[in-house]
């Protein structure tokens, strides 16, 4: 049986042959597995001294060695034994993305052993000012948090390899909203007035259906045009939502194009996965949809994907994102109204929401944020009116108790 020491100090254990052996952690391979010094001897105290000269003398030359390496090859080597295979297609790409176009560019060519604090903290604020790669100004102070979160996991598993005495990112201060005084960015919403005339330029064709449903749901672009036929219960009148499609890199060598379109079976967050209610206008929209496009689906014969896709081109295919948003703009000038996002009819859906009196916490589940905070700090603009609407009533009803007293 094996004699274990304390962490990081070996073990020896003697062999069947009747020899013995010790080893020792030196680290770890390009897959997160642990590598090993093995010292091998007739007795036990002979592999006992190969192990404690080499714990003394050898041992902590590994990780000096090892962060001798370029912030950049490390990444490679993160990238590669960490992300690849543990995270999701959409968070991986999202940490290429960073690794890519900001950490590699900026501070690449820096080698482990030299990162400091304040190098980091000097990128970040170059990121604030001019960070975009197309040139036009900064990053906000959210994406530049997300490079943070990418560094800093980088370099934690560098310390736990003892590659790095220890993580600078970890005290580094990242930029906030409030620290570089930046204004939060106004968020497109539709009066009624022109919601009337949106939903009045919609066809009863896919885009102008799945334009009406996200004006009474609030879906995300990906989780609507994720939607499949058994997601949604006309019995209940309910929708679930649990998967997104979005147009992702392809990390195929041997994909043809750079992107495809996939659809995850997971959503933005663990709030992200929610059951909501859809009224009965609602349903009869989507049932009436639903035979014409049953209709036009037989048509195609053999030939037809049958993804159950809610929303989807003639054949059953996934309708690309960016097609999507190129017909939401011919409706919104068919209407003669002014270019906006699709976020727009989240948001629209929200503010009408909150105006009809829906307790913001239910209007938070219902957008699947991750906090009822992120929804009342989303849509502060509606609050005041709303507490004055509510003073107004409570004022009101006092006035009705004095009355019939």
């Amino acid at each position: 049986m094996a004699k274990k020491r304390g962490n990081g100090e070996g073990c020896i254990r003697q062999l069947k042959n009747g020899y013995w052996e010790a080893r020792v952690t030196i680290g770890y391979n390009e897959k997160g597995k642990q590598k090993f010094k093995v010292f091998s001897g007739k007795t036990r105290q002979v592999v006992a001294q190969k192990l404690n000269n080499y714990i003394a003398n050898e041992k902590g030359k590994e990780p000096e060695q090892a962060c001798k390496d370029t912030l950049s090859a490390w990444l490679d080597k993160w990238y590669e034994s960490y992300v690849v295979p543990n995270v999701k297609t959409s968070t991986r790409v999202s940490y290429e993305m960073v690794i890519r176009r900001h950490l590699k560019p900026s501070i690449g060519n820096i080698k482990l052993k030299d990162l400091k604090k304040d190098t980091i903290e000097e990128l970040y604020n170059k990121l604030i000012v001019g960070g975009r790669t197309d040139g036009k100004g900064g990053l906000s102070p959210k994406t530049v948090k997300n490079v943070h979160l990418v560094l800093h996991m980088a370099l934690e598993e560098a310390a736990r390899r003892e590659y790095i005495i220890k993580n600078p990112a970890s005290i580094a201060k990242v930029p906030t909203m409030k620290s570089t005084n930046s204004k939060k960015k106004d968020i497109e919403i539709l009066s009624k007035d022109e919601q009337k005339l949106l939903e009045a330029a919609c066809s009863t064709d896919v885009y102008g259906t799945a334009i009406k449903l996200d004006l009474y749901t609030g879906m995300r672009l990906g989780e609507l045009l994720g939607l499949q036929w058994p997601d949604i219960n006309f019995e209940n009148r309910t929708i679930s939502i649990s998967r997104q499609l979005n147009r992702l890199k392809d990390f195929d060598p041997k994909a043809t194009a750079k992107t495809k379109l996939e659809i995850q079976d997971d959503v933005k967050t663990a709030t992200s996965y929610r059951v909501i209610s859809i009224a009965p206008t609602i349903v009869t929209m989507l049932q009436t949809y639903k035979a014409q496009q049953d209709i036009e689906s037989k048509k195609w014969g053999k030939a037809h994907k049958k993804l159950q896709m809610v929303f989807a081109r003639d054949d059953g295919s996934f309708i690309d994102p960016s097609t999507f948003r190129e017909h939401y703009k011919q409706t919104l000038r068919k209407a003669c109204l002014k270019n906006c996002t699709v976020h727009a009819l989240r948001h629209t859906f929200a503010t009408r929401a909150l105006e009809a009196g829906v307790p913001i916490k239910v209007v938070s589940n219902i957008l699947g944020h991750a906090g009822v905070q992120i929804t009342m700090d989303t849509y502060s603009h509606v609050l005041p009116q709303l507490q004055e609407d509510a003073m107004i009533k409570i004022a009101e009803y006092i006035a009705e108790l004095k009355a019939s007293s």
